[in-house]
């Protein structure tokens, strides 16, 4: 425990948030990017040609996506200045996260049942819901549901903690997280469902907030940003060469060592560099949230239309081509929905919304230290 003992024990001097909102405009890319190419790196792997690599690497490099959307909602939904009120603050995010949950629970089991499966399939989406992973990017709002329970009281660690309980707990978490991911990967003992699908991504959540008024120098970037590649490196060999079948996926969880090391990394970046600038992702981002949702609609009927990739220039058109593609058709469905009020909530703009950006950082009460 010596290093958290360097800690200093007040918090640091609150910053602007207004990075974040670029921030997940790029990493909803790099989410479509991972779906785009996902069936060619799982099933793609026999010829281990230059195809395959490419998707590989394309994939490795965009898995700090979801471990950073996550951090990015625990640094605002732990932010002190969002009042203390559980019900107040559960009410609104019912309204965020709940409604969408099962709206798109309902259209995305039977998109599954009706369209991806064969009319023989016995696939049981009851079962599927249990799982808390209905669909190929639905667990994240499981996820999200769950942490946002737990928000009030994980809200105390900022009001009340000192930073370096805040960053013992985040560290505890995350190893815990990561110690469950091993186990029920590569042990196959456990399985994550409903109920629990949200915990080991806790560390994340915590984080994301020890971390949020972290600005790093234009030397440390530079080493943050050596850290960050290697680490993509380390994730697209291990997949290639790792034991197992083939291609190994442990690697590419959000909870393996490397890409732990890859989502942190990256969040500390896109706040060095997103401070000022990227106007366009700053127009996407309102719809952002609308872009995770739809992806799947557009990119699986596309893909099928198209064809999966078996050559070096298809799987770079689908890497970098196809993902903003897909990403400006939902953005442009989301930018239509919202404006009808009877569908504004299932796209999360139901309720009231607090805004998510600071202009100016603005003083924050003195932190006891414990």
């Amino acid at each position: 425990m010596s290093p958290l003992d360097r800690i200093r024990s007040e918090n640091l001097p609150p910053t602007s948030t207004a990075w974040m909102n670029p921030a997940r405009s790029f990493a909803i890319i790099a989410v479509v990017a991972i779906h785009s190419l996902g069936t060619v790196v799982e099933q793609s792997f026999s010829s281990m040609g230059p195809d395959w690599w490419l998707a590989n690497i394309v994939d490795s490099a965009c898995r700090w996506s979801v471990p950073v959307f996550i951090m990015i909602s625990g640094a605002l939904a732990m932010d002190p200045e969002r009042g203390n009120v559980p019900r107040k603050f559960l009410s609104k995010r019912i309204w965020r996260i709940g409604i969408p949950l099962v709206f798109w629970t309902i259209v995305y089991v039977a998109f599954r049942r009706y369209y991806l499966l064969p009319p023989d399939s016995d696939w049981d989406p009851f079962t599927a819901i249990l799982t808390g992973s209905p669909f190929v990017q639905l667990y994240f709002l499981y996820v999200l549901a769950g942490l946002t329970l737990l928000t009030p009281f994980f809200r105390l660690l900022s009001v009340h903690g000192s930073r370096r309980l805040q960053w013992g707990t985040g560290l505890i978490f995350l190893g815990i997280g990561m110690l469950d991911q091993w186990v029920s990967m590569v042990a196959e003992v456990g399985e994550a469902n409903i109920a629990t699908r949200f915990l080991p991504m806790a560390g994340f959540y915590i984080l994301g907030w020890v971390l949020r008024d972290v600005v790093i120098t234009a030397r440390q970037a530079a080493l943050t940003w050596c850290v960050f590649l290697g680490s993509i490196a380390v994730t697209a060999l291990w997949a290639g060469f790792g034991p197992g079948e083939k291609p190994w996926m442990f690697p590419y969880e959000y909870l393996s060592p490397a890409v732990v090391v890859m989502s942190l990394s990256a969040y500390l970046l896109l706040h060095h560099h997103m401070r000022h600038g990227f106007t366009v992702l700053h127009v996407l981002y309102p719809f952002s949230f609308g872009v995770f949702l739809l992806h799947p609609l557009v990119l699986y009927p596309l893909r099928n239309l198209i064809g999966l990739p078996d050559t070096l220039p298809a799987v770079l058109f689908h890497a970098l081509v196809m993902p903003l593609v897909y990403t400006l058709i939902c953005a442009a469905i989301t930018w239509l929905a919202v404006k009808i009020p009877g569908v504004r909530a299932v796209f999360g703009e139901g309720g009231p919304r607090n805004p998510h950006t600071r202009g100016e950082p603005r003083p924050r009460p003195e932190q006891p230290t414990s």
